[in-house]
């Protein structure tokens, strides 16, 4: 051995942390590149996969979420048109509440993320402190050795250098052996500063490694709030279209039950104001002019079209023993006129503006089937049939599909040629 290569088993070469130093103690096993290699496979499976990162299904706040979650698709579903609004209010319900867990999350994760970053930060600025250790006492071990060649102060260690029976090499590792075995404290704080730089290691490349799948996390949470948000918004407008329709069914009313036709505005505006909150934005105008040709049918006014199935129908209703009026046909100008009361002048606010905007909520034209001629609204004995439980229903139930007739479920005294 050349007391070049002698140097640098004891000192270490080009000051590395990973080369070998005198052994004074058993050595810690750090395993420091498996550790590294396994978390940076873990981490790519997880970016690869970011459901893999979301807590295990056993957890009670991931089942809670994804009971809320579920919750929320179903009520997405619901057919704003044909559901009550008790039914609409709840999936309203469902949908606000699945946000509101959605953003809990997204708050959680940010700030798990927050502290993984520190966490991290923290670990390699140890691992930068046990770096900066070890350079000392290494250098401190180098000072060591370079006195112990130059100025041997043991009369033993004189006598082997001018002994001519060893070479140089061997004579000066013997002297440096020699100071350094004087000094075992400091190989020995060496060697434990050098393990514990390869824990330090260790740590912030686990702490990155969290880090990292933190900060993922909270991506993956973003993009489940903002599907929570648009869902909620894509709900809320369908309440807006309701509302339309409702408002246009409330004003048709007017003249046959105006109690039931302020019920009605009343509840659709409630609807209307969650919807609002909710980022519901306007449906815009289905309304189209042109000329419709009416026929008056035992008192109902209806699009000439199906004036012979009412005749059929409102014949056979006779033969049972159920006498039906209503009313049918209204003309959008009376619509035309309220929208201009109510939401302002211009072409926008008559066709456009959200009927929510209005004071009050009042749909703009176009959007009841009555303006078409094709729906009725049915009294009987002198009262619109507001329950399903009236046997004038029960008759329309059993009977008026026949006719091409159908019922608008949530409002059991409005039949049209599409159930709308």
């Amino acid at each position: 051995m050349s007391g070049e290569h002698g140097w640098q088993a004891l000192l270490g070469a080009g000051g590395n942390p990973e080369v070998e130093v005198p052994h004074t103690r058993a050595r810690r096993s750090t395993g420091a590149p498996l550790v590294i290699l396994v978390l940076a496979s873990l981490l790519l499976i997880l970016v690869a996969n970011p459901a893999a990162s979301r807590p295990a299904s056993n957890d009670p706040r991931k089942q809670r979420e994804e009971v809320k979650r579920q919750q929320a698709e179903v009520a997405s579903q619901v057919d704003t048109l044909k559901a009550t609004g008790a039914e609409v209010s709840k999936a309203l319900d469902a949908l606000d509440a699945n946000v509101r867990a959605q953003e809990a999350a997204l708050a959680d994760a940010r700030l798990a993320a927050e502290q993984a970053t520190a966490d991290a930060a923290a670990a390699r600025a140890a691992e930068l402190e046990a770096e900066r250790q070890l350079r000392e006492l290494r250098t401190e071990l180098q000072q060591i050795a370079i006195a112990a060649y130059i100025d041997p102060s043991e009369s033993d260690s004189v006598d082997l250098l001018q002994s001519a029976s060893m070479s140089d090499a061997v004579v000066k590792r013997a002297l440096i052996g020699l100071r350094a075995g004087g000094n075992l404290d400091v190989t020995d704080r060496v060697e434990a500063a050098r393990e514990d730089l390869m824990a330090e290691r260790e740590a912030a490349d686990t702490a990155a490694a969290q880090a990292a799948l933190r900060t993922q996390e909270v991506e993956t949470r973003l993009t489940e709030v903002e599907q929570a948000r648009a869902q909620q918004q894509a709900f809320a407008t369908d309440v807006e279209t309701r509302l339309n329709t409702a408002l246009a069914e409330s004003a048709n009313l007017a003249a046959l039950d105006q109690q039931l036709a302020d019920q009605i505005a009343a509840q659709e505006a409630e609807l209307a104001a969650r919807a609002a909150r909710a980022g519901g934005r306007g449906s815009g105008s289905p309304f189209q002019r042109g000329d419709i040709s009416l026929t008056t049918v035992r008192g109902i006014t209806v699009a000439s079209s199906i004036a012979d199935e009412l005749e059929g129908l409102l014949a056979a209703a006779q033969a049972d023993g159920f006498v039906l009026h209503g009313g049918g046909y209204r003309d959008p100008e009376q619509q035309i006129a309220l929208r201009r009361a109510h939401c302002g002048p211009t072409d926008y606010d008559i066709y456009e503006k959200p009927a929510s905007q209005c004071h009050p909520a009042t749909a703009p034209p176009g959007y009841s089937m009555h303006e078409r001629g094709l729906a009725i609204d049915f009294t009987w004995n002198g009262a619109v049939i507001s329950s399903r439980s009236n046997p004038a229903f029960k008759w329309l139930a059993a009977n008026a599909a026949r006719y091409g007739f159908y019922n608008l479920p949530s409002e059991p005294w409005h039949w049209s040629v599409n159930g709308s």
